[in-house]
């Protein structure tokens, strides 16, 4: 457009010249000072239009690279995970046979390598993990012939063993999870005597690994399943999520952002996400919320085919924008954050595939690096994927 302009000029300029040659000297003079004080002004004007766009471009864009790394020996979503100690476990999960598996696997992003755990005493998916002091909760889900599991089960890294633990008062499925303070917070989810029964839940308990007891909190303002929580300076934002079961209106799919501190025992509203979505991720880097993948619209959730949009919240601002696309727009996977970078493991694509694959996002930003938390899920934004030569 700018240089459409210069042409337009030159040729306004010439057909000018043409026509001043007929007019008198001082008329000339005139028109030709007045000529080029408006063009001058224009192309200024039209310099500082080109530079504001470029700065609200600059804004709304976020930076980073994707890589793709190895694969995950065990395709599955529905899993359970957790970093701890730089390295991300992957727990239970629904397998491509579309059983509820105990595979614990261990991935090392420092050297892009696959190790097995010891498996989980008892089968899950669709549960929720988090670490304190070394040792990973795998917590409720739904287990081999039961509706609703409210058992917990305690994997300590340093002996590579399982321990069974207090149970959680609410059985529960499809929930999330997130820990501030060495306190372990179990948020929403599903649950119901059969699975004709199952209700989306507001209930909020906290797990106290120290003295293995659990308390209820002050309940989440919506009920919901499937949501994606993750902590910031202390407090837990709960995004997005679904207010029915079975799944099956994706038009009631939820954008609601609600926000609770641990220290008050409340909860406080926060900006909608820009899309409604569920079964997605949420993970923080530099005090910036980002929230990918998951399904919110009927075309998606018919194939469970995951948002490839990236909506990022600014905390300083309390602003949302948006990034570049997802490369592989899954649903219900595992994630972490590792010094920096996030990883997304496994999850669903389309109808009914299964994955392992592992993509390591970069957002390239400055400064302080915050991990998500164990119930954080995943982020993307601008940049484009790109594999390794191996």
């Amino acid at each position: 457009m700018f240089w459409q302009l210069i042409e337009t000029m030159e040729t306004t300029a010439s057909r000018d010249a043409q026509s001043k040659s007929k007019q008198p000297s001082f008329l000339r003079r005139y028109i030709t000072m007045f000529s080029r004080k408006s063009n001058l002004f224009i192309v200024c004007i039209m310099l500082i239009v080109i530079g504001l766009v470029q700065q609200v471009t600059a804004v709304e864009m976020e930076a980073g690279t994707w890589t793709q790394k190895a694969d995950m020996p065990t395709a599955r979503d529905n899993a359970g995970f957790a970093v701890v100690d730089g390295k991300i476990y992957v727990i239970g999960g629904l397998s491509s046979r579309r059983e509820r598996i105990a595979v614990v696997e261990e991935y090392d992003p420092a050297t892009d390598t696959w190790m097995t755990r010891a498996d989980m005493p008892n089968p899950r998916a669709s549960h929720v993990a988090a670490a304190v002091d070394g040792v990973i909760y795998a917590i409720g889900g739904w287990g081999l012939g039961e509706p609703d599991l409210s058992t917990v089960e305690a994997y300590d890294l340093a002996t590579d063993t399982w321990t069974t633990k207090a149970d959680m008062p609410t059985a529960r499925a499809l929930s999330d999870i997130a820990v501030v303070d060495g306190q372990i917070y179990v948020i929403g989810g599903v649950a119901g005597e059969t699975v004709q029964e199952n209700r989306a839940l507001s209930t909020v308990e906290a797990y106290d690994p120290a003295t293995d007891t659990w308390t209820k909190k002050a309940d989440m303002p919506t009920a919901r399943l499937d949501l994606a929580a993750c902590v910031v300076d202390g407090r837990i934002y709960a995004t997005g999520g679904f207010p029915l079961w079975p799944e099956d209106a994706a038009e009631d799919a939820l954008s609601t952002v609600e926000v609770y501190d641990p220290a008050t025992d409340t909860w406080t509203q926060a900006p909608d996400m820009p899309r409604a979505r569920f079964t997605h991720s949420a993970s923080v880097v530099a005090g910036k919320l980002y929230i990918i993948g998951g399904v919110g619209d009927p075309a998606h959730a018919r194939g469970r085919k995951g948002y490839s949009t990236v909506d990022v919240y600014d905390l300083a601002t309390d602003t949302w924008t948006t990034a570049a696309d997802y490369p592989t727009a899954s649903c219900k996977f595992a994630t972490g954050v590792v010094e920096g970078k996030i990883y997304i493991i496994g999850g669903w694509y389309g109808a009914g595939a299964i994955l392992s694959t592992v993509e390591e996002f970069d957002p390239g930003l400055p400064g302080d690096i915050s991990s998500v938390s164990p119930a954080g899920k995943l982020l993307e934004t601008w940049g484009q994927i790109k594999k390794e030569v191996k």
